[in-house]
């Protein structure tokens, strides 16, 4: 085998989690961009739209659409960062952290099959080689 099947079998998997991961969160109304949006404003909100797109690797214009889309449906809240007319604080809502945790509660079956299909130090080995394999890039 060499890097090229390597980076096929990487990406055919990126895409197999993202379709089930898409599927577990429709009846949410979420998409996996909005979820990460939320998971990420539960480890250090507020944050900015700035920051956030940095994390989700899509562009600040990307972003903003999302954060306005999100903003209507009451999940997220921004506010203007003081001395910076450009620049937004943006906050997860109330109602945005029970839809995180109903997303989560959703995806806790992709979760569990992701962690059933490897041995604890399987995981911990694909783990460090990704690691290895980005670092060489």
């Amino acid at each position: 085998m060499n890097f090229q099947n390597t980076g096929y079998t990487i990406k055919q998997v990126q895409q197999q989690i993202h379709v089930v991961m898409e599927n577990a969160l429709r009846p949410l109304s979420l998409n996996i961009s909005q979820y990460n949006v939320l998971k990420n404003l539960s480890d250090s909100s507020p944050t900015t739209g700035a920051e956030l797109a940095r994390k989700a690797f899509v562009t600040p214009q990307t972003m903003h659409t999302m954060l306005m889309n999100m903003e209507k449906k009451e999940l997220i809240e921004r506010s203007p960062v003081s001395g910076n007319s450009k620049s937004f604080a943006v906050a997860m809502t109330d109602k945005g952290a029970t839809q995180l945790n109903e997303a989560e509660k959703a995806l806790s079956d992709v979760f569990n099959k992701g962690n059933a299909a490897l041995s604890s130090s399987e995981h911990s080995e694909l783990e460090r080689l990704l690691h290895k394999l980005s670092a060489g890039l």
